[in-house]
């Protein structure tokens, strides 16, 4: 008789698809680090959409998490007409902060190019000071970050 695992097995990861273009590259023929950025808050806000925490969900709870940290750790070169896949996992979450981890793969062969772990603390939008994180957004990172 087959045995089953103890366990579901844990869903892929979220990943957000970008393309290079020529005008993020530099003189040197690689990205623009701040181009690097850039995408990782686009991922961010298609990951925290994907997880119900839209950009009008953030309004509505006036709850927009604001980048309060970023360290970009960079492995390898992405160029001009480069496909990259942005892989997005929580490592941490606050009462009113979490933090992701990006990492950026080239399409093509999938090496690691880069890695971004960035801080974002919730914020109010008219006064811009710190408030704790709807329930629904900590619970969906929690549990996240526990299968990764």
């Amino acid at each position: 008789m087959p045995t089953q695992p103890d366990h579901e097995p844990s869903p892929a990861p979220f990943t957000h698809h970008v393309e290079v273009h020529f005008y993020e590259v530099d003189q040197v023929g690689v990205v623009f680090n701040a181009w690097y950025l850039a995408w990782c808050d686009d991922a961010r806000l298609a990951y925290l959409a994907s997880r119900g925490y839209g950009l009008e969900d953030a309004k509505e709870a006036d709850a927009l998490p604001l980048v309060r940290h970023a360290d970009i750790e960079w492995l390898a070169s992405l160029a001009a007409g480069d496909r990259a896949d942005i892989v997005v996992r929580p490592v941490r979450v606050g009462t009113t902060s979490f933090t992701l981890r990006h990492e950026i793969h080239r399409h093509s062969d999938q090496l690691l190019c880069a890695v971004l772990t960035i801080t974002y603390v919730a914020a109010g939008l008219a006064e811009r000071t710190k408030r704790e994180l709807p329930l629904s957004l900590r619970t969906a990172l929690d549990e996240d970050r526990v299968q990764t």
